[in-house]
């Protein structure tokens, strides 16, 4: 359920189809989740972020983008795998 005046994370992915989905390391990101989010503030890109899963014991965080040269600069920064849009 998204909060109030917030599309859910489903509706995200459709409206920003380019993903990086990343492993939450065991601590969390730490330090480095400031260094995503101001990733985001200094190129002026409202950070978006998808579904998270978990899978064999692992946490999965998604960001995603409207273009494919902001998912690609953000994998390129922060590692991760690219999702490509599904058609």
């Amino acid at each position: 359920m998204a909060y109030k005046g917030r599309i859910g994370t489903k509706e995200t992915e459709r409206h920003y189809p380019h993903i990086v989905e990343l492993t939450v390391p065991p601590n969390g990101f730490g330090t480095r989740l400031n260094d995503m989010h101001d990733w985001h503030s200094t190129r002026g890109i409202q950070s978006q972020r998808g579904r998270g899963r978990y899978y064999k014991g692992r946490h999965y965080v998604r960001w995603c983008f409207a273009g494919s040269e902001d998912a690609k600069a953000f994998q390129y920064e922060f590692g991760g795998e690219l999702i490509h849009p599904s058609t």
